[in-house]
Order: C-alpha cells, then sequence, then structure tokens
C-alpha cells in the first residue's frame, strides 16, 4: 500500500468509526461496519458493509440500513472528495453459533 493510500485509508476509518459508534447507541440491531477497497480502482471500488444483528426483524433492518447510509454517505464525502454511490453500502445480518 502506498503512503497516500494508507493515509486515505486511515481517513476512512476515523470517519467510519465515527458513525460505528453513533449508531452502536442510535440505531436498533446495529453492531458494527467494515470497509473493502482497492486503491487501484479507487473511489468505485470502495465498499462499506454495515453488520446488523440476527435477531433484528427484517423490515427493521431495512429501515435503518436506509436510513444510515446518508450517514456513511455523508461521512466519507470529505475523504473521497464526492458522494460514494448508494450502491457501495450494503447491508448484512452477523450469524451467531448457538
Amino acid at each position: 500500500m502506498k503512503k497516500t493510500d494508507k493515509k486515505t485509508d486511515n481517513q476512512i476509518i476515523k470517519a467510519l468509526t465515527e458513525v460505528c459508534e453513533r449508531a452502536k447507541f442510535e440505531t436498533s440491531g446495529f453492531v458494527w461496519l467494515t470497509h473493502a477497497v482497492d486503491y487501484n480502482r479507487f473511489p468505485q471500488s470502495l465498499k462499506v458493509t454495515l453488520v446488523f444483528n440476527d435477531s433484528v426483524s427484517e423490515d427493521l433492518l431495512l429501515s435503518e440500513f436506509k436510513a444510515l447510509t446518508p450517514e456513511v454517505q455523508a461521512a466519507l464525502e470529505p475523504v473521497v472528495g464526492a458522494v460514494i454511490s448508494p450502491k457501495q453500502i450494503e447491508a448484512r445480518r452477523e450469524h451467531s453459533v448457538h
């Protein structure tokens, strides 16, 4: 990873950590988030995954995901230099082993 890529990655992590910490307390069923990126195709390759508890209903998950998407976009806009596409943000469930 180039030095500039590492700097950008750290900025992404900082922005997403702020969203994550806020969402853990304000968003029903939200557990954590992560990102992946190929800096050879940045920012189009940036993908953010919002992870929800597996016990949250599908309707609630979709509602909360819809509410969090603009927050993620706003947090990343200063880092990316543009609003990322909603297609670059996804939701999934965290499955626990019983």
